[in-house]
Parts: C-alpha cells; structure tokens; sequence
C-alpha cells in the first residue's frame, strides 16, 4: 500500500498521541536505585578515559563533561550542534561547509579550509583533523566526553581550546543489539538505528551499527519551489575484534558516512549597509535583474529565494587498525593506526537573493554575483603509539605521534559557476600538504595516599607546504590568473608543558590544580592570494597559556565539580580586513591579528536525592575578551569609495570574542517509576540558557545570537521485558529562532547567517536484545 507525505505525517502524529495515551494510563510506582542507566556504575559515577585510564567522573583532575548514550538517545541528539544544549562552555556555530566548535571563547574564525580547528574532534582516539569533516553524524556512541582547556600532552593533535572524544560501543561476547525506529516532526523524520553485536567464533567478535536519516526541509526555496534543510544521510560503522590472547586485543573499524542534500546555506538577515543598492533603486534591499525584472529576497527567514538550489554532497570514511596488548599488570602498550578519506560539493548563492547579477552602487556598473561553488577533497593517514604505565603511584602515558594529510579545494565565486562560463568570477583553489610529529608524555605520582603530583610535555614538529591557482576577473580583462602564485613550504616546532597538583582530604574530595601551554600550528589558507611585496602565505602558530582550579565531591548521592579557570591566547590566527582599489573594495587574510584572555567558572551537579529522581545541573560563567586586536569592520560603509584606503583600523581591545556567552544554564531532570505491570516509564526535560553572543569581532548586533532558553523533553515507557521500548521526544519546544552563525558577504553586501533547527518532536519505538 502506498502511503503519501501527508498521510505519513498523519500517521506520525496520531502515534505520538496513542503512544502517550498508552504510557500514562498505567499506575506509577517508584523505581528502585539499582535500576540505573547502563552508562553509569552502581554509586551512580560515569566512568571516562580523558587522562587514558579508566576513572570515575569525580576523580579526574581535568575540567571533563560526559554525556552518555542514553541522554543522547532522549532528545535524539545525533550531531555535534545538539552537544552545546548538554555541556556548558562549548558553543558550536557553522558557516560555509565549516563546524566552528568554541571551548571557553577559544575556536575557529576562519571560514577557508587549511586551517586547523582550535577544538580537536577524536573518533576512539583518533583525531578528525579537517573542520568540515567535523559535521559527520554521532551514532551508536557509548558516550561523549568533552575537555576543556589546551589538550597536548594526553592526545595526539594539538588543541588549544579543547577536545571532543566520541567513545564507540565495542564488540560484546553476547549476542546483543537494538533496532530503533523514529517518525516524527512537521518536516517529516524517517530515522533507523540499529546495532547487532556478538562473538562469530572463540575469540572473535564484530559490531555491525547503521544510521538512516531522512527527513523533509526546515525551509523551501521560494525561486525553484524545492525544499531545503532537509536531510538525507547514511552512517554505517563495522568492529571486528580479535582476542588470540588474554594480553592482546585487536580492533579494526571502517566508518562510512554520507549526506546528499540541500542543506547548511546561508540565509538572508539583512543587507549590509545604505548603498547596497543601485541609485535607481528606491527600495532598499530590492533589486533589479538585467532584464529589468524586479528580484528579492525570502520572504521567510528560514527560506531561500535563490536562482540555484544549495548542494551538500559529501562523503567520508574511514578505516582503523586498534591493538592493545597488556605488557604485565602495570604496563600497556597501545596503537592506533587511521586512514581517513573525505570529500564534499558544497555549492550555494550566498548573495541570498533571486537576482543573477547586477551593478552595486559602488562598483562603477560591474556586474557582480556570488553563487559559491566549493568542492573539497582531504585524505589523512596517522599514527600513534603510547604506553601506558598504571602502579600504585605512578600513572603515566608516553606517547609518539604522526599525521600526514592532503587537502585540495577549488572555491569559485560568480556569475555561472556551475557551467564555469562567467569572466567574472573570483578563483582561489589550491593544495595545502600537512606533515607533522609529536613525542608527548603525562605523569601522575602519588606521594601520599592524599597528595600527587602531575607534570606532562610535548614537542611537536609541523610542515605545511602550499600551492595556490588564483585569480580574478574585471569587466576589462575577463578572468586573469594571478601572475603571482604561492608554492613555498615552513616549518615549526614547539615544546609545551604542563603541571599539577592533586589533594584528596578524604575519599569524597578531591582539589587540583593544573598550569598548561597549549599550541596550534602555523598555516596558510588555501587559495590565499600573492601580491608583488608579499613575503609569506604563513602565519606563525597560535599559542594559550591556561591556569585551572577545581574541587570535585561525591558521596552517596550527590556529585559536584567546580572549576575556575584563566587563560590567555597569543598570536591568535583571525582575519584582518583591509581596503583593495578594486571591487569589491575589501578583502581579508588571516594574520597572527590579535591576542585575548579568558576567565570563568564552570558548576556542575549531579543528584540522585530519592529513588527514581535524578537531577543534573551545570551553569558556566565566561568573560572572554580581546586584549589586542586591531582591524577594518567590512560593515563600515565609509570603506567603500574615496578615501576608504586612508581610515583607521578599530580597536578591538575589550571587545567580547566569537561565540562567547557570558552565561551558559543547563537543568536537566528525570524521573522514573515502576509501573504495576512491571514496566517503567520516565520523564525528562533539558532546559539551556545562553546569554547573548557575537559571531563577529567587530560585536555587532547584526551578526549576533540574542540571549535564548531552549527546552527539550521525553516521555519514555520501558517494556517489562527490559526490551521493547517506546520514547516521545521533542526538542526545541518553544521553536525558538536561534542564529548559529552569521557571515558578512562582500560580493553582494549583504548578511547572511545559518540557523538551529525549528522545533522537532517524534516518537522512537526501540527493540533491545
């Protein structure tokens, strides 16, 4: 039997409403303790690895946040943008193709690829080197950890803001598994999960997990009629465990990821300044087609009213070789082994508007546009030793690292780059080549069964070789190639260090202390153009230098962890405007521009105060500001016409930086009761509150998040079985309108930003076994 879209959205909705009337006509009893979440011990602690042993949330003296599976599952948050209503202190933003992930104000402001991300993504482990190839799905996870702070002498690729560990579930002996199956939303959500896992033959097993994601447009383009912000997405993810030996283990993984739609385009917010338009133009942001033909933009803020539809198609995977192998009962040896391969078109007309070219007021009757199309290509390979060293007062990892990885992009800005027949366009393409080594260690020493002390250091060593083909086009020449063109390689090295303390007064306390320096390599943006005085495409690497101090608590059903922190980042790699004679009359180039410093607190509570209640909690406070920062706001109309070359830069200092709220709220209660036919049935709510923050240096509240409280919610009714199980979810209930990014367009003068998405509500019916 065929079933149309509005028939499915029926159906959706009348079994969110069966499935609740069913759930809530059932008595409620109060859960016994015991029955608590499969990520969690008996004492009610998540257990991570962040310092690369096994230890309970409240033991490990680094600012870490956990996030496990079954929280994950509730709200059905399935990509890193759903993290930040979780965790405090970590903002996620998204512009052009690019994941802008923010730990504490620290984070990626450039939008051209060759840049690597201040926060380090790691799948078991293993880094995700590229940015774009952050926005991959998160699927069959154990958990998620998130540390905040510089991260060098625990993990394979520098981080200066923080890192974001995904922790796979493995292989088990048993024959285990779950099948889950969502529909749901306004925008029609066809969603499969499933996972099957068990052991083939003695001393081998495999894990076989898969993800489907279908689902129709947040939006529509009003020119061609198709939706956008749809998704259409396959994630599968293969184990094979061998265990020849009680001491040895071997892991291989491949991960396959893919996405094929019309997502992740900038909207329309706004133009940029009076004078965007042409003189015979009476309405400000209306404008004319060659033709005389009147063109607009959306008449919603979620739609597009654009002359091509956006293109997201990308794909990446992955294969990696896991062996551990158990020396003796104090030293492990381990190596991680990782090839990955990622590839996206990325294509849309971020002049926002329905028109396909036309002469700005300021660029003397040059016909201009700005259809963007960018096709990235990146393959990584890396590897890693460590051993491991665990007695009963030296806990220490040592570790050796290398990455290769080669990235090429083309980025065409024009009239008809689809077909490739504009004269005039802009083109910066090029190849960036990445080799680099790093040897590292971290060490923990007890003194006394109280007091330990920690020291750490890494060296590392970075080559960036880079090849550019670019060029521009005028009215008189057509399109030109540079006569000038980068093709030069650099290096650096760079030694950081990192202490601590630790004090234990009882077996419920813990404080500690932690000094770190954190490093970013030095790099060039791929497609950056050369002029005739230029001396380097490079910058030099960026550098923090961090002081934490925390105190963590937990007995009987209480947990708590506090930190203050303070940090400062020199060097800082942003773009720094400047003037050009010729349109569009500014240009950018990433510079060592600016230097800033950070301070905070984050609090974060964990209480299970009765049987079946459980309430967790957190509030972060951050006041990140630049120190030293100097450069032209692209806004500024004054910039354009006469004159413009000859006014001063602006002084950042005081100046919030990007994605830096100043506070971050999350509440996040459940409850559950048994039911007297021996099911249970919970009930749980996600409140986050961010203060407002900016998405540009310059603070301005064109290119701004406003203040905003997101509610999430779940309703879950767990089968007496322990298998069958029904959950309805919604996230953001109140369908708040929340910027994620926003990006100032030089071609068309105009403001364009991405949005989190509309409110989303489905119900999930789960199979476990």
């Amino acid at each position: 039997m065929l079933t149309t879209r509005a028939s499915a959205r029926l159906l959706a909705r009348t079994s969110l409403v069966a499935a609740a009337a069913f759930a809530l006509s059932q008595p409620v009893f109060a859960q016994d303790a015991a029955e608590q979440a499969a990520e969690e011990t008996a004492g009610g602690e998540i257990i991570v690895t962040a310092q690369k042993r096994a230890q309970s949330l409240s033991d490990v003296s680094l600012s870490v946040a956990a996030v496990g599976t079954e929280q994950l599952a509730a709200n059905n948050t399935v990509n890193l943008e759903g993290l930040q209503a979780l965790v405090p202190s970590i903002s996620f933003g998204n512009d052009f193709n690019f994941a802008k992930l923010f730990i504490r104000g620290i984070g990626l402001s450039s939008s051209l690829p060759g840049v690597d991300p201040s926060v380090a993504l790691h799948v078991d482990g293993v880094v995700v080197s590229l940015a774009q190839a952050q926005l991959g799905s998160m699927f069959d996870l154990e958990r998620v950890e998130v540390l905040r702070g510089p991260q060098g002498t625990l993990y394979g690729r520098n981080a200066t803001g923080g890192a974001v560990n995904l922790i796979t579930a493995k292989p088990t002996e048993e024959l285990s598994g779950y099948v889950r199956q969502t529909i749901g939303g306004d925008a029609l959500l066809i969603q499969t999960d499933a996972a099957v896992s068990g052991s083939l033959t003695e001393g081998v097993r495999a894990r076989l997990a898969v993800q489907r994601i279908k689902r129709d447009g947040f939006g529509i383009n009003e020119f061609t009629g198709n939706e956008i912000d749809n998704a259409n997405q396959w994630s599968v993810r293969g184990h094979l465990q061998f265990l020849p030996t009680d001491k040895l283990s071997i892991l291989l993984t491949g991960e396959l990821h893919t996405e094929d739609d019309r997502s992740l385009a900038v909207k329309f917010r706004e133009v940029s300044f009076p004078g965007t338009t042409t003189a015979s133009l009476t309405a400000l942001g209306q404008r004319r087609n060659a033709d005389g033909s009147q063109a607009a933009f959306a008449s919603n803020v979620r739609n597009l009213n654009t002359n091509f539809d956006p293109i997201n198609d990308r794909k990446q995977y992955a294969f990696t070789g896991i062996m551990d192998y158990a020396a003796s009962d104090a030293v492990s040896l381990k190596s991680l082994t990782t090839y990955r391969n990622f590839r996206a078109i990325f294509f849309h007309d971020f002049d926002m508007s329905s028109y396909r070219g036309y002469p700005l007021a300021q660029t003397n009757a040059v016909q201009t546009s700005a259809n963007h199309w960018q096709p990235v290509f990146q393959h990584q390979f890396s590897q890693e030793l460590q051993a491991n060293v665990d007695t009963d007062k030296l806990h220490a990892v040592f570790a050796g690292f290398y990455l290769k990885e080669k990235i090429r992009v083309e980025n065409h800005i024009g009239f008809d780059v689809l077909t490739n027949t504009d004269p005039y366009r802009v083109q910066f393409d090029g190849k960036l080549d990445v080799e680099t080594w790093a040897v590292f260690a971290n060490l923990t020493y007890d003194l006394t069964d109280q007091f330990s002390v920690k020291a750490g250091g890494r060296y590392s060593w970075e080559k960036r070789h880079i090849q550019n083909n670019s060029g521009i086009g005028t009215a008189a020449t057509g399109f030109v190639l540079d006569p000038l063109q980068w093709n030069t390689s650099k290096t650096w090295d760079d030694f950081s260090p990192s202490l601590g303390l630790e004090f234990r007064p009882n077996d419920d306390v813990m404080a500690y202390f932690n000094w770190s320096r954190g490093f970013k390599s030095g790099t060039a943006e791929i497609g950056s153009r050369r002029s005739a005085t230029a001396v380097t495409p490079f910058v030099n690497p960026e550098k923090v230098e961090a002081f934490e101090g925390g105190i963590k608590y937990s007995a009987g059903g209480v947990q708590t962890n506090l930190a203050v922190f303070y940090q400062k980042l020199k060097n800082g790699q942003f773009q720094r405007t400047f003037p050009i004679p010729n349109p569009p009359f500014f240009a950018s180039a990433l510079e060592n521009a600016a230097e800033s410093r950070a301070y905070g607190a984050e609090f974060e509570l964990r209480w299970r105060p009765i049987d079946g209640l459980s309430i967790d909690a957190s509030a972060a406070y951050l006041n990140s500001e630049f120190t030293k920062f100097f450069s032209k706001d692209p806004l500024n109309a004054a910039l354009f016409g006469p004159g413009g070359s000859s006014i001063p830069d602006q002084d950042l200092s005081g100046n919030a930086t990007r994605m830096s709220p100043k506070w971050t709220l999350n509440f996040n209660p459940s409850y559950t009761a048994d039911l007297s036919s021996g099911a249970s049935l919970t009930f749980a709510t996600n409140v986050s509150y961010r203060s407002k923050q900016y998405h540009t240096e310059f603070n301005d509240d064109r290119m701004a998040a406003d203040a905003y409280a997101m509610v999430d919610a779940n309703v879950k009714y767990r089968h007496s079985d322990d298998k069958t199980s029904i959950n309805l979810w919604v996230r953001n209930l109140t369908d708040k309108l929340v910027w994620a990014g926003s990006y100032a367009v030089a071609t068309s003068r105009t403001i364009g930003g991405t949005l989190m998405p509309p409110r989303t509500y489905g119900v999930t019916l789960g199979y476990e076994f």
